[in-house]
C-alpha cells in the first residue's frame, strides 16, 4: 500500500502544523476489518529516539549542511578502512532505558566492515561507538531543544567522546554558531572552549571546526589545510589548471 498523500503546510501555518516535526505511518484496523495506514505526527520525544521509517522534516539549510559535512568527512576518511562516517543512522546502544538517536553525522573508528549495508548501528555487536557525533540544529524549538538539551545527556551516558552542535546564523549574526562537549576523566561532558577565532578542536578527529557565514569549515589541525568537499576540490583543480595554461592572466 502506498503512503497516503498529505498537503504540505505553507510557511505561515507551519508553526501550528502538527506534522511540522515529521510523521510515521501506523497500521490501524478499520470497522469493516480491513487494515489501513494512517499518518501519526512525531513528537519532541520522538526526535530523541526515532524509529526506522520515520519521516523527519528538515529545512534546506539543514539538509545542505549535513551533506556538506558528510562529503568532507567521507573524503577525509576514504583511505581509512576502519573509520566509518554515518549520516542519520540510528544508534543502538544496548543500554536499557537510554534513548537511541540518529545523529546527523557520526565518525566511528575501529569498524570492521565500513562498507557493509546497515539500517542501524549496534554498538555492542560492532564492538565500537562513535568518537564524534554532530547534530545540525533546525528551526523548530523542539528540534533545537532536542539537540542542545536532550541529546547531551544521551551521548554523555553512551560515552560518545565528543558531541558538536551547529546552529544556523541568526538574523543578527553573520556566521553559524558551534557548541561542543568532550568527556572528561570521569566520563562527564565538559564544554569545549573555543580558540581566539571561535574554532573548536575535535581531538578525536584532529580537526578544527571553524564557524562560517552559512556553514562550517574543517581544518586539519596538523597541517592547517582546509578539508574541501568534492565540488570545492574540483573547482580548486580547475582554477589551478587554468592558471598553468594562462600564466599571464591576472
Amino acid at each position: 500500500m502506498g503512503e497516503p498523500a498529505r498537503k504540505l503546510p505553507s510557511l505561515e501555518e507551519s508553526s501550528d502544523d502538527p506534522f511540522r516535526l515529521g510523521w510515521r505511518l501506523r497500521s490501524v484496523r478499520l470497522p469493516d476489518g480491513r487494515a489501513d495506514l494512517v499518518e501519526e505526527p512525531l513528537t519532541a520525544e520522538d526526535l530523541l529516539d526515532p524509529q526506522l521509517g520515520d519521516h523527519l522534516v528538515q529545512n534546506s539549510w539543514h539538509v545542505a549542511t549535513v551533506y556538506r559535512l558528510f562529503d568532507i568527512l567521507s573524503r577525509r576518511y576514504k583511505a581509512h578502512p576502519d573509520v566509518f562516517v554515518s549520516c542519520g543512522l540510528k544508534m543502538i546502544w544496548g543500554i536499557p532505558g537510554l534513548q537511541e538517536p540518529a545523529p546527523d553525522i557520526a565518525v566511528i573508528p575501529r569498524v570492521r566492515d565500513k562498507v557493509r549495508m546497515r539500517r542501524s548501528f549496534h554498538v555492542l555487536k560492532e564492538g565500537t561507538r562513535p568518537a564524534l557525533a554532530i547534530e545540525i540544529v533546525s528551526e523548530e524549538p523542539e528540534q533545537r531543544s532536542a539537540d542542545h538539551e536532550g541529546k547531551v545527556g544521551i551521548y554523555e551516558r553512551a560515552q560518545v567522546p565528543e558531541y558538536f552542535i551547529l546552529d544556523p546564523p541568526s538574523p543578527s549574526e553573520d556566521r553559524c554558531r558551534l557548541t561542543g562537549y568532550r568527556l572528561n576523566a570521569v566520563g562527564r561532558y565538559e564544554a569545549i572552549v573555543p580558540d581566539a577565532e571561535g574554532r573548536l578542536l575535535s581531538k578525536s578527529t584532529n580537526l578544527w571546526f571553524a564557524p562560517a557565514h552559512r556553514s562550517v569549515h574543517l581544518v586539519d589541525a596538523a597541517t592547517g589545510e582546509q578539508i574541501l568537499t568534492g565540488d570545492e576540490e574540483a573547482d580548486r583543480l580547475r582554477a589551478e589548471l587554468d592558471r598553468l595554461k594562462n600564466p599571464l592572466r591576472v
